[in-house]
């Protein structure tokens, strides 16, 4: 969200604002207000908060730019209604962080079930972000909204947190960190069983208890994620894209045959673990808060299947840079990473097990890392070790185009649309260690690049493509991926408006 909107619960002086934008798009929608609406937009005291009910706002500057509202409709139930976004202001996430704001705060009123009445043909893209954060259709009763063509609910479970009788920040120095080595305080476990996700909880961090014959300890059904929270400017701590992390995680979930997290279970499952130890964010130039969630089948047999239970795990740990200096990296000709209709497009545990070997190899003949090829004699280039690969060719920035042996990189992802803010141009398209040797004898290859969650940008200082040695520019505060580094730290932090609605604020 943009870093000067605020949300707050309700002050009076919200009151013609809370009329005017609900009334502004129901009309828009070709609807007239409804007795309900009347009673409820003229009077919010006495229909909603004196029965125990809450309205939220999102602010900008002073401007009320969106509401929510959560009507008790019955024992620990609550119906969200009334929201409503500033038509200059819509698709920028504003709804979808009120949203959100209101389950948390349905959350805190003790609420179990949420309801919410939609129109599918006015409000279609709406319906779809519902089902997505876990709601699910429910019958329709008549009477209560005549536009509604649609009744849908959400039942919460309220994280219940255990904390740690002793923390071990006061014995950290976050000033001084060595990447994946510190863990904070507490974990997340939540467990698949009968279909649904459930029984999320937070607890010290600590060992897990696994029997032999788990299913995932010999077949391979382990999925994980990697994300980051950062410490902003003013202080608080905010989640990098919390959504596009809950898809992708999903997308690897579904390829290797286990369940999808919902969103909405996901996001508040990552917030509340922040959220707990959001002290452990550290705040130095280049710093993060690393949350490695991860998904492993539980069943306990051996016998070749595909389970029916699982568990996910999240923790988190303060994480230095990557790579503090530029890398030398090598062209794999022999070994490939990923096949084409196999699982490379999943972060999946085995995928990252399998390279570890030819990175080794590089190392010793030392290279920092390799450059993974689709294993052809075009050499044609797909990832940089456990990253996207980009390169800045003639002024455009040129990364391989996403298949099922890419990993789409959140990242990646990120930076395309930030370079066109800096004024490049961007393809994506095959490129083969071929064409950058040919690129490089012309003088146009001016950078090449690993982008990850871990490394943000990790420059190259040489690419070695056979017994070509091909040197780059050094990466100087002119080079791409500086700027581009720099821009996203400073849109991560606060510093610069958050336009994407990319950052999830948690403490």
């Amino acid at each position: 969200m943009h870093p000067d909107i605020r949300l707050s619960t309700w002050k009076p002086e919200f009151k013609d604002a809370f009329f005017r934008l609900n009334q502004a798009w129901i009309e828009a929608a070709g609807y007239a207000l409804e007795p309900v609406d009347l009673a409820v937009l003229s009077d919010p005291d006495t229909h909603i908060l004196a029965p125990g009910g809450s309205i939220l706002a999102a602010s900008e500057q002073g401007q009320v730019i969106g509401v929510v509202a959560l009507r008790p409709a019955g024992e620990r139930c609550f119906e969200l209604t009334k929201m409503a976004v500033d038509i200059p202001w819509r698709g920028r996430g504003i709804g979808r962080q009120l949203m959100l704001a209101a389950l948390q705060e349905a959350r805190q009123l003790g609420a179990r079930r949420v309801v919410l009445y939609s129109n599918t043909g006015t409000s279609g893209p709406a319906v779809q972000l519902y089902r997505k954060l876990g709601f699910r259709e429910i019958q329709l009763e008549q009477g209560i909204y005549k536009r509604a063509d649609i009744k849908m609910e959400l039942l919460l479970d309220t994280l219940p947190v255990q904390k740690t009788s002793r923390s071990r920040l006061p014995d950290t120095d976050l000033n001084h960190l060595s990447f994946g080595e510190t863990v904070s305080d507490h974990m997340l476990i939540a467990d698949y069983i009968d279909g649904a996700w459930q029984n999320a909880r937070i607890q010290p961090f600590g060992n897990l208890e696994m029997p032999p014959n788990m299913l995932a300890l010999h077949y391979g059904q382990l999925v994980w994620e990697g994300m980051k929270a950062f410490r902003l400017a003013d202080g608080r701590v905010s989640v990098f894209r919390i959504p596009k992390h809950a898809e992708r995680l999903n997308r690897s979930l579904r390829r290797m045959a286990m369940p999808p997290v919902p969103e909405e279970f996901f996001e508040d499952c990552i917030r509340s673990l922040v959220s707990v130890d959001a002290d452990w964010t550290p705040s130095a130039p280049g710093t993060s808060l690393y949350i490695r969630p991860l998904v492993y089948a539980t069943d306990a047999r051996f016998g070749v299947k595909i389970s029916e239970t699982y568990r996910m795990v999240v923790f988190t740990g303060p994480v230095p840079m990557y790579y503090p200096t530029p890398l030398k990296v090598k062209v794999e000709e022999r070994f490939t990473r990923a096949a084409k209709g196999g699982v490379g497009a999943a972060k999946c545990a085995g995928n990252y097990g399998g390279a570890l070997y030819p990175s080794q190899l590089a190392r010793e003949a030392g290279f920092d890392q390799v450059l993974w090829t689709d294993g052809s004699s075009d050499l044609y280039l797909e990832e940089s070790g456990t990253m996207n690969l980009m390169f800045v060719i003639d002024g455009v920035v040129v990364t391989p185009p996403l298949s099922d042996t890419i990993l789409e990189g959140i990242t990646r992802d990120s930076i395309l649309l930030l370079a066109r803010q800096l004024g490049y141009r961007t393809e994506e398209r095959r490129i083969s260690a071929h064409e950058l040797v040919a690129a490089h004898a012309r003088g146009i290859l001016q950078e090449g690049f690993g982008a990850g969650t871990a490394a943000v940008t990790a420059p190259f200082e040489l690419i070695g493509v056979g017994e070509q040695d091909l040197w780059l520019p050094e990466a100087g505060a002119g080079s791409f991926s500086v700027k581009v580094r720099a821009l996203l730290q400073e849109i991560r932090t606060g510093l610069r408006p958050d336009e994407y609605g990319w950052n999830t604020v948690v403490d």
